[in-house]
């Protein structure tokens, strides 16, 4: 019950704050009308005869071949992919061409070319002329030229797209200029650097014992040692052939009596008797034998004397391997030198090709085009009559409230019977009334305390 008395004190206080307000505005309804007044006829005077107008031309470009914003190049490595860094057209988005167009060099041009006065045109002024922007989702870039002379901001619109045509093929050729001369110290330092690499593969060719005498050497070497090893396993199965035949004469030799019992006749030819002699075939086995041991010596010295020459062959080619390896890594590693020396010798030049022709390219006039030149326009973009007036009414009324409320504020005098009950919480008594007559007539509830 109490709540419910509480919340309609606080409407009736709101609603008594509200009428003292609206009072307030009620009194000081002339000041708010007169602000106002001033305020909307000063924005139109201004707007109409002081504001001067402005013009806007615009002129429209668009790049054929504009870059992806966010493209990522992937390209392998190698001396073809550092090269191409510096021989490549430069890679320009539509962002970087509107960022182009506000460049100081090129807004100087304009101004000569035009013949500006210098005085009062300065490239920051023209910048501050021009607004340069992409349409979203296209090729195209808008060049808005503000002025108060319709022909100059057409002028302007028109001179900067033709000079930034011309500001993009110059610094294309300027880039690419570079790149050549680079390209060309590089090139003149590669011939250097083969020069002296084949004059140090010429002389490394012409020592004595070079890599192709050795591997000659080498062939032959290991020819020799092939047929040393035939002549050794021959040699081993002649010999085992002369042991074994020798084996075998001993054995028969073993079984043979070196001498035996014949019988002879008398010399007087009466009778024989029995005589002890040489056996022929001992004798014979005895020679045999000899003979297979010399045979058996010699094989064995062949063989000795093969082994020996193996061994001496091997030790040879083993140290002849290793001579011939290193020899062969610094003739590769020269030989190596030459041929990286050649190969990029011949991409600077194939690249010097190449970047000449890109130089000659007229990269402004190849990635853009003028799509829309600038006219002269009638009618001006600015000053927005109706808008300031509009404007200025409206921050005229605010302004009016405020210095109602403030006058309202400032004024203590007791001029109503709300005022003495509002100013000194005493009821009223009575009033009376103003003696004019015609005053009366006209304000019957104005009273005197």
């Amino acid at each position: 019950m109490n709540e419910g008395r509480e919340v309609g004190f606080v409407e009736a206080v709101e609603e008594i704050d509200l009428r003292a307000y609206l009072k307030v505005l009620q009194k000081w309804k002339w000041l708010l009308a007169l602000i106002t007044a001033l305020a909307v006829v000063t924005s139109g005077a201004l707007s109409f005869f002081v504001l001067p107008p402005v013009y806007e031309a615009q002129a429209v470009l668009m790049a054929t071949q504009p870059a992806e914003q966010q493209r990522v190049v992937r390209e392998e490595d190698g001396l073809e992919s550092v090269v191409n860094t510096v021989s490549r057209l430069p890679q320009m988005t539509i962002n970087s061409y509107v960022g182009q167009l506000k460049n100081e060099a090129l807004l100087q041009q304009v101004i000569k070319t035009l013949k500006l006065d210098p005085m009062l045109y300065t490239p920051r002024t023209l910048a501050g002329m021009i607004e340069a922007r992409a349409v979203k989702d296209t090729n195209l870039i808008e060049v808005k030229v503000s002025s108060s002379d319709p022909k100059l901001a057409a002028n302007v619109a028109n001179t900067l797209a033709k000079e930034f045509l011309e500001f993009i093929s110059k610094k294309n050729q300027e880039q690419m200029a570079r790149s050549v001369e680079f390209l060309q110290e590089q090139l003149a330092e590669e011939e250097k650097s083969l020069a002296k690499a084949v004059e140090a593969l010429k002389k490394y060719e012409a020592e004595p014992r070079g890599v192709p005498l050795l591997e000659k050497e080498m062939t032959s070497k290991v020819e020799n040692l092939t047929a040393y090893r035939t002549q050794l396993v021959q040699a081993e199965i002649e010999y085992r052939q002369a042991l074994a035949a020798k084996e075998r004469v001993e054995e028969a030799l073993k079984k043979t009596e070196p001498k035996i019992q014949v019988r002879k006749f008398r010399e007087d030819g009466q009778g024989t008797y029995e005589a002890e002699e040489i056996n022929p075939t001992y004798v014979s086995l005895t020679q045999m034998l000899e003979e297979k041991n010399v045979a058996l010596a010699e094989k064995d010295a062949q063989l000795t004397v093969t082994s020996e020459s193996i061994s001496r062959l091997e030790e040879e080619i083993k140290n002849l391997q290793a001579e011939l390896t290193d020899k062969r890594a610094q003739l590769e590693r020269l030989q190596g030198d030459v041929e990286r020396i050649k190969k990029t010798r011949d991409v600077l030049a194939e690249k010097i090709t190449q970047t000449k022709i890109a130089k000659s390219i007229n990269l402004g006039e190849t990635n853009l085009i003028v799509v829309s030149e600038a006219q002269a326009p009638d009618v001006p973009v600015k000053p927005r009559k109706m808008l300031n007036m509009a404007v200025a009414g409206l921050l005229g009324i605010m302004a009016a409230v405020a210095a109602a409320f403030l006058f309202e504020y400032l004024d203590n005098t007791i001029k109503t019977p709300e005022d003495v009950r509002q100013h000194l919480d005493l009821p009223l008594l009575g009033s009376i009334p103003v003696m004019s007559p015609g005053r009366l007539k006209e304000r019957p509830g104005e009273s005197r305390v």
